[in-house]
């Protein structure tokens, strides 16, 4: 085949940083060495939680990133409620919690639900449909992908692929109408309406379905009504070539990332509170470290159980930096959110933490996707959501020194871009 050039819509590239980015800035970087040259549109200026600068670096030589301005509602709405040049969090997580819900925050709430449909980049939608439209006419492509959220990107490639005809897989990074906080919108019975018919025209336009878990899998199947492909989050093998575990002097128990409401695992911090009262050797061990955004409840919950005092914060690090700090810790904390979609979340930062080779302690459902990986590998634990955490036994678990070199290689970026690349070659030979 002549042309392997792929279009990728995604939202989230660097000098963004965060989990978003992660999933397609390896996948073009390992389609290229699988012979495609990717060409990534993306936002000139996105809200972006944070900033990674140093993953440009991880961009292949063969890609090419197209880049234009997007408006976005939430610069208005950051300047009327005095958050101006700050950067607003995703996943309804509360930084005081003495605050109330401000008329405010209501309005764009309701805004947001039945106004900004799918996601508050659909200002974005028509603009980046013509623009590309003629692109593609003096840059011609073999095939779209699109990746979401935001799902206004799929709605972007639906436009394309109406117009050119060209193979178009759609990447659900989450659901849309089935995540967690969908229910927790204020929608009219129109807006709700609009959400499910604008999902099913994805459903049934794209000539291929994928997503990150078998739960997603699942439930995309029975609202599809077609074939959904699985292809998981990962690792990336070259972030842990230079990987040496160093001995902690304490008995550390890092978690990297943001902890929400729903993830707050206020029973663990409960029995961690009993196990260090009754085990004065610990209490003079211990240090938790804390790395991302924390809802106040999990403030509220380390003040109330007298553990404020072990506990390290830091609210953001870069990504490298964040592989150093997996290597000198005692335990890593993977607390997954309590929600009833729950069993179909599995996040990257489930394949990093088990490359890292490190003693995980996980709080979720016993039955979900994240414990079916994780029961799969050495060195694990899953302990149910509102259950005592047996410290004895997790102390055992970190005096093992887990190998996962090979039952995790099915799960490396390298080997899972291979089926996005399959998946090409399908509509493009």
């Amino acid at each position: 085949m002549a042309n392997k050039k792929v279009l990728i819509l995604t939202y989230y590239w660097p000098p963004s940083g965060g989990t978003g980015v992660q999933r397609w800035l390896h996948f073009s970087r390992y389609l290229e060495e699988l012979g495609w040259e990717p060409i990534i549109y993306t936002p000139l200026n996105p809200e972006a939680p944070v900033q990674d600068p140093k993953l440009s670096a991880l961009v292949g030589p063969k890609t090419t990133v197209l880049q234009r301005k997007i408006w976005e509602p939430t610069s208005a709405y950051k300047s009327l409620s005095g958050k101006k040049g700050k950067q607003l969090h995703t996943g309804f997580l509360q930084e005081n919690s003495k605050s109330k819900t401000s008329w405010l925050q209501k309005g764009a709430m309701w805004l947001r639900a039945n106004v900004f449909i799918p996601d508050a980049k659909m200002a974005w939608i028509g603009p980046s449909v013509r623009f590309l439209k003629k692109y593609l006419q003096e840059n011609p492509v073999a095939a779209i992908i699109s990746t979401g959220p935001p799902h206004s990107l799929h709605l972007i490639a639906r436009g394309l692929k109406r117009q050119t005809k060209l193979p178009w897989i759609a990447d659900f990074r989450d659901p849309w109408t089935q995540i967690d906080w969908f229910e927790q919108l204020p929608l009219t019975k129109w807006g709700l309406g609009l959400h499910k018919r604008l999902e099913q025209s994805i459903f049934q336009e794209a000539d291929e379905l994928v997503v990150v878990s078998r739960d997603m899998q699942t439930q995309m199947e029975k609202l599809a009504q077609r074939t959904v492909h699985l292809i998981s989050n990962g690792f990336a093998p070259s972030d842990f070539q230079s990987f040496v575990k160093q001995p902690d002097p304490h008995f550390t128990i890092l978690h990297t990332g943001s902890i929400n409401k729903d993830r707050n695992p206020s029973a663990l911090w409960e029995s961690l509170a009993a196990f260090v009262e009754q085990n004065p050797n610990v209490a003079k061990q211990l240090r938790i470290r804390l790395i991302g955004a924390l809802d106040a409840s999990v403030l509220h919950d380390l003040e109330r159980f007298h553990l404020t005092s072990y506990t390290h914060f830091e609210t953001f690090v870069p990504h490298e930096k964040v592989i150093e700090e997996l290597a000198s810790c005692s335990l890593l904390l993977l607390p997954l959110n309590n929600v009833k979609s729950q069993k179909g979340i599995v996040t990257g930062k489930v394949f990093e933490y088990l490359a890292s080779e490190q003693p995980i302690l996980a709080i979720g459902p016993a039955d979900g996707d994240a414990a079916a990986i994780l029961n799969e590998q050495e060195g694990t634990l899953m302990v149910p959501f509102e259950t005592a955490v047996p410290w004895s036994k997790v102390m055992a678990l970190c005096d093992t020194k887990p190998n996962r070199k090979e039952t995790l290689l099915p799960y490396s970026r390298a080997e899972l871009a291979k089926k996005m690349h399959q998946l090409l070659e399908t509509h493009c030979a």
